[in-house]
């Protein structure tokens, strides 16, 4: 049985801000995203995660990648690395953050616009004694992961965050069967990594290992463009980074993050189209969104 997200629900899992807190008391994200190819992805994961309020987010690109996302956020810390003959992340300095983050309790943010470095550079950030406290996977390395390319275990406060296709990529059947029965492919796919499922679509549905499916009822069509699941997942790994410090877990961030996305584009929808609205539009909203929560 689905459990309906609502507005109550949402605001009850967010991180609280306290007056006598630091940066640090709201966590700290690494996303390791873009490529020469797909360069937007970054920019729009690590806004995301900004904007969600995490403490610190760091940025591991290529150095043209994170050139342009320190032009249109200066907030966000550079980890500029070498570029490989795919044009993605060198996989020798994806090793090297890994050690760099050993002590630093971060949440790894993994996959947007990695395009066909995912494989080697999340091979090279994941599995056995991982230094992360959570993990998002989206996009690319969700593919990697399908494709049996990571090796170890996935991180214990794990998100998915996968579209019909990737899904049914990750589950070695069809878009079509995917479709069929949303709630089983989402219940599967929790059950199969070990980890939450956010199987994104109309309507949806976030799948706790063993336990409960949500529903989300807000968002539009005007949510799909490229870029959409960027945001989200920027959103999710801010939220799980700041949440986590006050014991708040990874169905809370992701029960969060999806419920606001889909209202952001509600409300960016109806101020403009949906044929119109972009993704870094979603910004604004969210900006707006989160002050009412707060109140």
């Amino acid at each position: 049985m689905q459990r309906e997200i609502t507005r109550e629900m949402v605001k009850a899992r967010l991180p609280r801000r306290e007056a006598d807190t630091n940066k640090g008391s709201f966590g700290s994200v690494l996303a390791a995203a873009g490529s020469m190819a797909y360069r937007g992805a970054a920019a729009l994961c690590a806004e995301g995660a900004l904007r969600a309020g995490a403490g610190l987010v760091y940025l591991a690109s290529v150095e043209p990648v994170v050139q342009m996302v320190l032009s249109r956020t200066p907030e966000c810390c550079a980890c500029g690395c070498r570029t490989a003959a795919n044009g993605g992340i060198h996989p020798q300095d994806a090793a090297a953050l890994r050690s760099w983050f050993a002590e630093k309790n971060t949440v790894l943010l993994a996959g947007p616009g990695l395009g066909e470095s995912a494989g080697p550079v999340c091979n090279a950030l994941l599995g056995k004694k991982a230094p992360w406290s959570a993990a998002v996977l989206d996009a690319d390395a969700l593919n990697a992961l399908a494709a049996g390319k990571l090796k170890g275990p996935l991180p214990e406060q794990t998100v998915i965050t996968p579209h019909p296709g990737e899904a049914a990529r990750l589950l070695h059947t069809t878009v079509g069967e995917v479709q069929a029965d949303r709630e089983a492919a989402a219940r599967q796919l929790a059950e199969n990594y070990h980890c939450i499922a956010v199987l994104k679509g109309s309507g949806t549905l976030i799948a706790v290992p063993g336990g409960e499916v949500y529903r989300n009822p807000t968002g539009n069509a005007g949510l799909a463009k490229g870029g959409s699941g960027d945001v989200l997942a920027g959103l999710l790994a801010g939220l799980l980074a700041a949440g986590l410090r006050q014991g708040r877990t990874a169905e809370d961030a992701a029960v969060a993050a999806v419920w606001l996305h889909g209202t952001a584009g509600d409300r960016c929808a109806k101020r403009g189209s949906m044929a119109a609205m972009l993704p870094h539009d979603l910004f604004a909203d969210l900006g707006t969104l989160f002050a009412e929560l707060e109140r």
